[in-house]
């Protein structure tokens, strides 16, 4: 803005001074917010889920997780389309998800966007001594084309995960995780060796290392992250989509933040789950942070 003050005197002496002034916008909540991009920059995700792997068990409704929660991104909070990266089954490959972690989002996203990041389909644990968890396993999540005799080089480790996210410059990243790594049977996990207890989840401190960045898990380390033929989704993601949709919204100002989501599905998921699945919540962001605007 241009302020400009003229002045004048009883003789018709006259003088003019011009000011220009530059106003950061701070993008707090405001009332009727239409997306929530309206309290940050650009909202740019990357969305992956994975059923039909060809060499480990496959699951049922990690993909459909995947689709409900693009469509939660696209049609409800109204984040465009072009924003959005979809990869399910064999298009979530190692090579596709390094790309969209590790180059689409660095190039993409700027220091006020907001970045979303989810994942649904298998993890798995592989022995590590040099793990800095404390508990000498590593943990991956698992790709379409991942080889269970081969994580090290077939899937994505989560120091690699750590160093991804590092290279992307938002100082607003949500890592949303359906997934878990105990290799019990029924859950969305593969076990590849006699490991059945005793994760540590020092690696969600990993991922989050920092201000900025938080993780959303399904389940805690050692727990099964449980699917639903009931509800055709994972129970966990069944629950957020509902707290982003408005269950959640524990105030009642029409905004979902990522605070009052975990708090929703805190007590959801244990409850539909017989109190064997607990989400888990990592990281540290600077105020409130809107995840979503109730319709």
């Amino acid at each position: 803005n241009t302020i400009v003050v003229e002045a004048e005197d009883r003789l018709g002496n006259r003088t003019t001074l011009s000011v220009t002034v530059e106003s950061k916008a701070s993008r707090v909540p405001l009332a009727g917010a239409a997306r929530v991009s309206d309290f940050y920059g650009k909202s740019i995700a990357v969305v992956i889920g994975v059923n039909s792997y060809p060499n480990v068990r496959r699951l049922k409704y990690a993909v459909n997780d995947a689709m409900a929660f693009s469509n939660h991104l696209v049609e409800y909070n109204q984040v465009p389309k072009e924003n959005v990266v979809l990869l399910l089954d064999e298009e979530a490959n190692l090579t596709r998800l390094r790309s969209a972690l590790g180059v689409y989002l660095k190039n993409k996203a700027s220091k006020d966007d907001m970045v979303i990041i989810y994942f649904a389909g298998h993890g798995a644990t592989e022995r590590e001594a040099t793990s800095p968890d404390g508990d000498g396993l590593e943990k991956y999540l698992l790709p379409y084309d991942v080889d269970p005799k081969e994580l090290y080089a077939t899937a994505m480790p989560m120091e690699e995960i750590s160093r991804l996210f590092s290279r992307i410059r938002s100082d607003r990243l949500v890592f949303i995780v359906d997934t878990c790594y105990s290799g019990a049977s029924g859950g969305r996990t593969i076990s590849v060796a006699d490991i059945r207890a005793g994760i540590s989840d020092g690696f969600l401190d990993r991922i989050t290392g920092g201000k900025g960045k938080i993780i959303l898990t399904a389940s805690g380390a050692n727990e099964v992250s449980a699917e639903s033929d009931e509800l055709q989704h994972g129970i966990f993601t069944h629950f957020l989509i509902k707290g982003l949709q408005g269950q959640a919204d524990s105030d009642g100002d029409g905004l979902i933040t990522v605070d009052e989501v975990y708090t929703y599905v805190s007590k959801q998921v244990p409850q539909a789950t017989n109190q064997e699945q607990h989400p888990v919540k990592k990281g540290i962001v600077e105020g409130p942070l809107v995840l979503s605007i109730v319709r």
